[in-house]
């Protein structure tokens, strides 16, 4: 087939025009969105049923970086979540540090992947579990007049199961702040955390179970101080008479409890005594004291002595005598 002249004259020009319009255009579709490429980190899955069951990995495999390509718009656009990533932990026959081989797939048709791993180093351990019993960790203790006088764990031990090597120093703590605490406690689903032999935070290993039930007995501290008595009364003495003197005997009583109820108490007050009808002269009476709830008294009764006096008579004031008149002399009787 013979083609028209106008398409053969000036091929070669014709062939050098085409291939600057296509170098211009390429040129301005760069310019706007030219090729790019960043590095990415992914996370290597490392589920341990995905291992064999006498084996765990006694580090964490760290994430592997890959290169993605492509147009700026699309890499800008890249999301990790479209790759998917795999080890083959079947190849795991023996302890120690090995290579695994380890395969990325690219889901995502709009960029390509540069620099990808074959395989990743993972250091492999024996599986193992051991029972270790849960302690008490306080914060903080109770406040002043108040100590802990007894403590529990339900259940008192747990099982720790990972790699053999990293069992061995292990404790397994609860913690608690007592700051505020003046009851007893009973706290359910406390998390029990796991510190290695040099107090640091162990994050990796599984426990079971992981919440347990704690209880602690909280009571205050019972100290003493000397406080005055003082007799208390009500009601008043029949008509014509008054209250002459109260004493108590002893003068002082020895008070216990926690030492806050203590602080204010520089004198305790008897039961009342009433004294309406008494007569006049000394009563004696028993009288226990009145502590608050939590204070008890040494002794808890005392002699107390109401004296009732009568009101004085009045002496009625003596007459007034009348004043006798003084005699007017009469008038001289005139010559």
């Amino acid at each position: 087939m013979r083609l028209p002249g106008f398409l053969t004259r000036n091929l070669r020009a014709k062939a050098l025009a085409l291939a600057i319009a296509l170098v211009t255009w390429v040129g301005v579709v760069y310019a706007g969105n030219p090729p790019e490429s960043r590095t990415v980190a992914v996370h290597v899955p490392q589920d341990q049923a995905s291992l064999p069951g006498a084996f765990v990995l006694a580090t964490p495999i760290p994430d592997v970086t890959v290169r993605v390509s492509g147009t700026r718009e699309h890499v800008n656009a890249f999301d990790v979540s479209s790759l998917s990533v795999s080890v083959d932990y079947r190849d795991i026959t023996r302890t120690g540090a090995q290579d695994l081989p380890i395969r990325v797939v690219n889901n995502d048709a709009d960029v390509s992947l540069d620099n990808v791993p074959g395989s990743v180093r993972a250091d492999v351990d024996q599986r193992d579990s051991v029972k270790l019993p849960v302690s008490i960790v306080f914060d903080q203790t109770p406040p002043s007049g108040y100590v802990i006088t007894g403590q529990k764990v339900v259940p008192d031990s747990v099982a720790v199961n990972g790699p053999r090597r990293q069992l061995g120093g292990l404790s397994v703590q609860v913690h608690l702040d007592m700051a505020d605490q003046k009851t007893n406690l009973v706290e359910s689903l406390v998390n029990v955390l796991l510190y290695d032999r040099f107090g640091r935070r162990v994050g990796n290993l599984g426990v079971q179970p992981s919440q347990v039930t704690v209880s602690v007995t909280v009571s205050s501290v019972a100290t003493s101080r000397s406080s005055a008595v003082v007799p208390k009364v009500s009601g008043s003495p029949s008509s014509g008479r008054y209250l002459a003197g109260i004493s108590a005997s002893p003068l002082t009583v020895v008070l216990t409890g926690p030492q806050e109820l203590l602080n204010g108490l520089d004198s305790m007050s008897t039961a009342a005594i009433f004294l309406g009808g008494l007569g006049t002269g000394d009563h004696v009476f028993q009288v226990r004291l009145a502590p608050p709830a939590g204070v008890t008294a040494a002794p808890d009764t005392v002699t107390v002595t109401v004296t009732i006096a009568a009101l004085p008579t009045p002496t009625p004031a003596p007459p007034t005598p009348t004043p006798t008149p003084t005699p007017t002399a009469a008038p001289p009787t005139p010559s």
